[in-house]
């Protein structure tokens, strides 16, 4: 029997990867997460609810046969980690990346000391988590450690777009430990990452080319979903379906696929029609109903999404690269130096820029300089 070891119980780990190794072919689930009394509410129940709400529906599914342990139990943890069969999917968010490999690097060690490789799933919203994972493990292992962690510990990122908001109230006046998604039904890994066998779970899948579909992803859904924060919340709006069905910002957006389409086509070899098959997808999902995405939430953290390489700065480069002015994602960009949050990230960048204005701040945090032909098109009024 396998195990899989989602680190971080929270809407992704439980409400989609939890759901997909209900599906796989011998596999025992345990969840690790830092929250108390969520753990101790998993063990009580034994079960919960995931609701699938696509455009045609809701449908409920009941998750069980898993276990739950505390990211402190190092017992409990060892025990995992000396399983020879151990895969382990890290579903958190991108800040706390660090202290989950504070926490993980311990356990690394002990299992290059036993000699077993394994393959570890990073359902990490952002740019690359398995290049950035394996950093972070590398700076935290000695030096046996980390070179059996590079030989013989695949690491891959994964691609998905499972949107999954809070559940609505309703719902978890019937199950209180209930998660609600979109209903996306796979997970796609690299071929190439794994050291061990690959899962025997129908819905993952395998490519070999996992950083194109990650990107592709992160430039169209990810960019939508920020676009439609920055733009929409000084109009009022309030979640990602009340922004998306707005005239003006539907047709902003509209242009904003399109410039991030051909920087996509242009560096990752994406067909023109193929494009555009994916983003009448993307305007799909932003378009359910049932999904009704807080427009505040959605623009957390800006100074990872208006990072060099993120959702934002990211596919607009690509775009001028293809010979495409980008200048839907450009008033994207500049609206998220206005975006306002009390987490650790926005508020760094809030502060910064009304200190020193927008061409110091694209500097610092896009990582642009006057050289660069986007830097001149940002900052000009």
């Amino acid at each position: 029997m396998r195990t899989i070891l989602i680190w971080g119980a929270g809407r992704i780990g439980r409400g989609f990867v939890g759901d997909i190794f209900r599906e796989a072919q011998g596999f025992s689930t345990v969840y690790a997460d830092i929250d108390r009394e969520l753990n101790d509410a998993l063990d009580r129940a034994q079960t919960y609810t995931v609701a699938k709400a696509t455009r045609e529906g809701i449908k409920r599914t009941r998750v069980s046969g898993f276990k739950a342990v505390h990211t402190s139990d190092e017992k409990a943890l060892s025990e995992l980690f000396a399983r020879e069969e151990l895969l382990l999917d890290i579903a958190v968010h991108e800040p706390k990346l660090v202290q989950v490999a504070d926490m993980l690097a311990p356990m690394f060690e002990r299992r290059a000391r036993a000699g077993l490789p394994m393959d570890v799933m990073m359902n990490v919203n952002m740019a690359r988590p398995d290049a950035c994972f394996s950093r972070l493990m590398r700076e935290r292992l000695s030096p046996a450690a980390r070179v059996f962690f590079e030989a013989n510990v695949g690491v891959t990122g994964i691609f998905a777009m499972c949107i999954s908001p809070p559940a609505p109230d309703w719902l978890k006046s019937e199950d209180p430990l209930a998660l609600w998604n979109n209903g996306w039904e796979t997970q796609t890994i690299s071929r190439t990452a794994l050291k061990c066998p690959p899962p025997n779970a129908p819905r993952l899948l395998l490519t070999d080319d996992i950083e194109r579909e990650e990107t592709r992803k992160l430039y169209t859904l990810n960019m939508a979903h920020a676009l439609l924060s920055y733009l929409g919340l000084p109009k009022g709006l309030k979640t990602s379906l009340e922004a998306v069905r707005e005239p003006e910002l539907r047709k902003i957006l509209e242009g904003a696929l399109r410039e991030s389409s051909r920087g996509l086509e242009w560096r990752y070899g994406f067909s023109e029609a193929e494009m555009a098959v994916w983003r009448e997808k993307i305007i799909g999902l932003l378009e359910n109903p049932y999904i009704e995405d807080g427009l505040q939430r959605l623009g957390v953290d800006t100074r990872r999404k208006l990072s060099a390489n993120d959702r934002l700065v990211g596919p607009a480069g690509l775009c001028l690269g293809a010979g495409m002015e980008p200048s839907n994602l450009i008033r994207a960009i500049r609206a998220g130096f206005e975006y306002e949050n009390p987490d650790e990230g926005t508020r760094e960048v809030r502060e910064y820029y009304t200190k020193n204005g927008l061409a110091a701040s694209v500097k610092k945090y896009c990582a642009l300089t006057p050289s660069d032909g986007l830097y001149g098109r940002i900052i000009s009024e």
